[in-house]
């Protein structure tokens, strides 16, 4: 019973582990995305955030020892990367790739040209604490996306 027991208790510390890093994960691209949408309304900043600074926010929003720039992709789409003219959507780039591709294009606002929807995507592939075999939890790669309407 023991070993049993045993096995049981690290998954338990593994599966809180990884609930753990959803939440963080929701939360950093929600702070990424709310500083590239309000970023340019603040009194001290005259333009839109970079995408590289907005990807370094969100690799630290996440708060865990093992996110950084080699295990976290932040892709950042907002106009202050560009906009496609045709469809009033934003252009994308990926300062971040240490997890991979991110995959995925912004949606069309409904109210376009008035609004534009900015995304940040964040893909975080995860280290568990206590070793599980990939044939228990293949899946070790987490992805959040966040789109927020930006007044033009």
């Amino acid at each position: 019973m023991i070993p049993i027991f045993t096995v049981l208790v690290c998954y338990a510390v593994d599966f809180g582990f990884f609930l753990l890093v959803a939440t963080s994960l929701n939360s950093a691209a929600r702070n990424a995305m709310e500083y590239s949408i309000q970023g340019a309304s603040s009194f001290a900043q005259a333009s839109e955030p970079a995408a590289s600074v907005i990807s370094n926010l969100a690799i630290a929003a996440i708060g865990l020892s093992g996110a950084t720039t080699s295990t976290v992709s932040v892709r950042v789409c907002s106009s202050a990367v560009g906009v496609t003219p045709s469809t009033n959507t934003t252009q994308c780039t990926t300062p971040s790739t240490g997890a991979g591709a991110v995959s995925g294009t912004p949606d069309i606002d409904p109210e376009s040209p008035t609004f534009q929807l900015n995304r940040v995507d964040v893909v975080y592939t995860v280290t568990p604490p206590v070793p599980i075999p990939l044939s228990i939890f293949p899946t070790r790669t987490f992805h959040r996306m966040v789109e927020m309407r930006g007044l033009q």
